[in-house]
């Protein structure tokens, strides 16, 4: 049974969450209505033993608006992001792109260490066609890093669009990955002639 003394502290707490309902949900409304933007999209990466999430450098929607942090075209130079995930030699690594990047046309970009020099792997993938993409550092060629690139809709110095010989097809989000093995130094920096798979 409550005491008279007993009730006067359950009001008092009764008051006061429910003055920390009230602030929540205040709280809770400014954050809603000011934050509206949706997660960046995260590319997944899987490296020895060790599974790592890197976001993008920048991303756009696919007709190049609504640009976070930064629209490429308006900034002197292009924000990076980069996430480390060193591969071991003998490592494979796996690159897993979430359906924004999946969706269209996307390109993988792979720089290797050869003890002749550096080169770079460009793979491109179609619309909806790979989600995941394996690379293997080996010892005649050490994984340094992977770029993937989302394409966009928009084409820049196109004067006749899609019939145009000059002109660009921007990329609507980047992403930067540091493979370096841990202790690892480039043998030979000379670079070589890049390589299409």
């Amino acid at each position: 049974m409550l005491q008279p003394g007993d009730k006067k502290v359950l009001a008092k707490l009764t008051a006061a969450v429910a003055v920390v309902v009230v602030a929540i949900a205040a709280l809770t409304t400014v954050l809603v209505v000011t934050d509206n933007s949706d997660p960046l999209p995260t590319v997944s990466v899987q490296a020895g033993d060790e599974l790592v999430r890197a976001e993008p450098d920048y991303w756009c929607e696919i007709d190049m608006t609504d640009c976070r942090p930064a629209d490429p075209r308006r900034v002197q130079q292009l924000p990076v992001n980069v996430q480390r995930a060193p591969a071991p030699v003998g490592s494979t690594v796996l690159v897993s792109v979430p359906h924004e990047v999946a969706d269209g046309p996307w390109m993988a970009i792979a720089q290797y260490a050869t003890p002749r020099g550096t080169y770079r792997v460009f793979d491109v993938e179609p619309s909806e066609s790979t989600f995941t993409k394996k690379f293997v550092s080996r010892p005649d060629a050490v994984l340094l890093g992977i770029q993937v690139w989302s394409v966009s809709t928009v084409l820049q110095d196109a004067p006749d669009g899609m019939d145009s010989l000059d002109g660009s097809i921007l990329m609507r989000g980047t992403y930067t990955i540091d493979t370096v093995p841990d202790g690892f130094t480039i043998p030979n920096s000379t670079e070589l002639a890049d390589r299409r798979n």
